[in-house]
């Protein structure tokens, strides 16, 4: 018997000099976020953007380029490993919930949460949370454990690349 437990993981940051409308505006701005999958190597396609008043979907296929000798690709062996993150975003309370599906063990792999953005007194707050299970005998909890580093690294680099193109415009 294995443990159903989940990962839990928040990330937050705040993006200074930016109003909470005009940070959502950027978020779900294609040229911004062809240019973060560039700089971040994820190999990003939008497969779906729809756009109400009151809602947001948005699904899009990464792919991100690894390093030879990644943990991840013993598990994949020839092919690659890539992902769709589903978000259903409302547009009134500025949250959203997010799923991403793995090519490989859909079915084992469980990775959703919420993202929100709220104002800080400096600008804008991004607050991720979401709880990763990955039901491996085994091996479970050492992939949830990878899961959340890699979540954590990208929202890392996602930040940084986010307040360089803030820098820029504002200069």
């Amino acid at each position: 018997m294995h443990d159903t437990k989940r990962m839990r993981l928040t990330i937050e940051h705040v993006f200074e000099g930016i109003g909470v409308a005009d940070y959502e505006q950027l978020y779900f701005d294609e040229p911004f976020n062809d240019a973060l999958g560039r700089e971040l190597k994820l190999g990003r396609h939008l497969v779906r953007f729809d756009r109400s008043e009151t809602r947001i979907v948005r699904h899009v296929c990464y792919e991100p380029a690894r390093q030879d000798g990644h943990p991840i690709d013993h598990a994949y062996g020839s092919s690659r490993a890539s992902f769709v993150e589903e978000l259903d975003y409302d547009v009134a309370a500025r949250r959203g919930t997010w799923r991403t599906i793995p090519n490989r063990w859909a079915e084992r792999v469980n990775n959703a949460g919420t993202i929100e953005f709220a104002a800080a007194p400096a600008g804008t707050r991004r607050t991720v949370r979401g709880d990763v299970k990955v039901s491996a005998f085994g091996l479970g909890k050492i992939v949830e454990r990878m899961v959340v580093a890699e979540i954590e690294k990208s929202y890392t680099a996602t930040t940084a690349f986010t307040r360089a193109w803030l820098a820029r415009r504002s200069a």
